[in-house]
């Protein structure tokens, strides 16, 4: 039998993610974030782990993930025995979780990490619908430490930002699920039919000097992407999205030590 134990003990990460550290985008000279880019988005989880576990603050940031599913599936009394057990401090052990024990549809990863106060509250910009809407009404639950969360999701980025902003937000976790682009996929329909927003629709929302980004680049504290192929339709398309980002955000390659954040207004 294979000894499954750590070998290489300074690297985590599980496989076929990347990552990228980039200074701030509004104080640059004293702090970086980290990018977090893998296909499956489930392995968020480790990324929102191993920053709760560095900051040194101890603020719990809330989450804003924009997707065109909720994945917002709770954990059953099974799965919320395993998180309990789970060794935070063990980066290993947490990127071992998140490939075999977090539900590889995607779905439990979010509230999972709530459970565990990884993250605050939650907010979904999203376009799968239940009963015919986004919007069914503020959810709360309460973590493994007895804290309270809530979920709100939002039908599209102008509904989250005139909300958020009457809010008291210091710190946020940014998530973007690739799959967000799309209007029809492999989801909405059983026909593999793949239509998409326009790029001018997406560079619109997704401009630095925009609302959403304004208001997400002062409080981001770790970033996250999703390529999810199988919901955009293909590799190409998750390629040219995430490209399309690259440039909205960067000045450059996010693996290029000298690519910084495009120009913002302060």
């Amino acid at each position: 039998m294979i000894d499954y134990t750590q070998t290489y003990k300074t690297w985590s990460l599980p496989s076929n993610v990347m990552t990228a550290i980039l200074a701030h985008p509004f104080c640059p000279s004293k702090k970086c974030i980290e990018l977090g880019i893998f296909n499956s988005h489930r392995f968020a989880f480790y990324f929102w782990a191993k920053w709760s576990k560095e900051k040194k603050d101890k603020i719990v940031p809330h989450l804003v993930t924009f997707d065109w599913h909720q994945d917002l599936a709770y954990p059953d009394d099974t799965e919320k025995d395993w998180l309990g057990k789970l060794d935070l401090n063990n980066l290993f052990e947490v990127s071992f979780y998140s490939w075999a024990k977090l539900h590889p549809h995607n779905d439990n990863h979010i509230v999972s990490a709530a459970y565990l106060n990884l993250i605050g509250d939650i907010y979904v910009v999203c376009k799968q619908t239940h009963y015919g809407k986004v919007d069914d009404g503020v959810k709360q639950f309460k973590d493994i430490h007895g804290h309270v969360h809530h979920i709100r999701k939002f039908e599209n980025h102008e509904m989250l930002i005139k909300y958020v902003e009457t809010q008291n937000i210091e710190q946020i976790y940014f998530d973007i699920d690739l799959d967000y682009f799309t209007i029809e996929n492999s989801t909405s329909n059983d026909k593999q039919y793949f239509t998409y927003m326009k790029d001018k629709d997406i560079k619109e929302v997704f401009n630095l000097n925009g609302s959403l980004m304004q208001w997400v680049t002062k409080r981001i504290e770790g970033m996250t992407i999703a390529f999810e192929p199988e919901h955009t339709g293909s590799i190409n398309k998750s390629m040219k999205y995430f490209g399309l980002l690259e440039k909205l955000f960067f000045n450059g390659s996010v693996f290029q030590w000298k690519t910084t954040w495009r120009h913002l207004k302060r």
